[in-house]
């Protein structure tokens, strides 16, 4: 396959109708059913099946929108998920928390089918506050097995910000269920927080203190002796963690009692480079290594903003990995797209399938 800029880190570009139909959900709480009455009178044909909740036609367009974006900086593939804030993992009763993971996946699922080479879905998984993580297997399943995902989100916190201490850290054997479906299925996990209700933190400081917490909570745990072949993936630079590198390679991890170092432990795990500044992916590549980083961008997302008319789109994050003279060939070729097509071996079969370059063994 020739080399492609993979972006593991972004999430789908939908008209505001898909929102609106959050809302309904949300505002009845279920008690009139998963369809939105009359809603379908207008859009003949349409079901909340795979088309989800929007005209295929309608999702392409905005499929078109989204690739421009990327086509502006050079990615090849982006792997999409849902908008994080949207998820409402926290919310009750169980069955809307589902009914829109499902219709968000659908729409994700019909962009990809009509730019197979272009988007890549990543499986919103319908965790529920307060429920046992096999109420999302059925979805994980039919993601995989229907809709051709290569990957999943993760909320770490499932509360979404209202009793995060009484949710079980990552490392935690209530989570461990899922990691043996991931591994089955050859799924990373993107460990990506949602909404945050609390008055102490926005949504984005949530992103990083639910991350920060998730590196510390698997890197202190028996995870990756359970489950050599799981593979995580951190946004946003790993949160706080590669910035307070020098603070838990003391005391704080020796008086753990894991073996090796608090570098090899938080190793075992990828980080994406949805970072903002030439400073900070400097300092996470030098802290994690180049072998431990992929390309994410959230493009289109937060960081589409120009800096100034001099310096362009904070988001171009391949461009200012190739100005900084540190990052090798090697490093870059790593960084952009190598490290991604490895461990997300379902996005390679996907794309050579799209590609027409699948080794006929492989076919079924």
């Amino acid at each position: 396959m020739p080399r492609k800029v993979v972006d593991v880190h972004g999430h789908i570009v939908a008209p505001a109708e898909l929102y609106s139909y959050r809302e309904f959900l949300i505002g009845t709480r279920g008690h009139y059913g998963r369809r939105l009455k009359g809603f379908e009178e207008h859009r003949e044909g349409m079901s909340y099946g795979r088309t989800g909740v929007i005209p295929p036609e309608e999702l392409k367009h905005f499929a078109e929108e989204h690739i421009a974006w990327l086509d502006r900086v050079g990615t090849d593939v982006q792997l999409v998920s849902a908008r994080p804030y949207s998820l409402m993992h926290s919310e009750k009763p169980a069955r809307i928390v589902h009914w829109w993971a499902q219709a968000v996946n659908d729409c994700i699922a019909v962009q990809s089918e009509f730019y197979p080479e272009r988007i890549q879905g990543i499986a919103n998984l319908p965790v529920v506050w307060n429920e046992p993580i096999s109420v999302v297997f059925e979805e994980l399943e039919r993601c995989v097995t229907e809709l051709g995902f290569v990957g999943v989100l993760v909320n770490p916190d499932p509360s979404e910000g209202r009793a995060p201490q009484d949710v079980p850290g990552l490392g935690d054997e209530f989570w461990w269920p899922l990691y043996e479906k991931l591994v089955e299925y050859e799924l990373p996990m993107l460990v990506h927080s949602t909404g945050c209700v609390s008055l102490r933190e926005n949504q984005s400081l949530h992103f990083i203190s639910e991350e920060s917490t998730a590196v510390m909570s698997l890197a202190q745990s028996e995870v990756f002796d359970a489950f050599p072949d799981l593979k995580v993936v951190v946004p946003h630079g790993g949160g706080a963690i590669p910035y307070q590198i020098g603070r838990f390679r003391g005391t704080y991890w020796e008086g753990t009692g894991r073996a090796g170092t608090f570098d090899d432990a938080i190793r075992k795990l990828y980080y994406d480079t949805c970072l903002y500044t030439p400073e900070s992916l400097e300092l996470l590549v030098q802290a994690i290594g180049a072998d431990r980083v992929v390309l994410g961008t959230e493009r289109p997302g937060d960081g589409s903003h120009k800096k100034t008319p001099a310096e362009g789109w904070a988001d171009d994050i391949a461009a200012v990995l190739r100005s900084n003279p540190a990052n090798s060939e090697k490093d870059l070729d790593l960084m952009l797209g190598d490290t991604a097509l490895d461990i997300y071996p379902r996005l390679r079969r996907n794309l050579e399938r799209a590609a027409g370059t699948e080794p006929a063994a492989s076919a079924s």
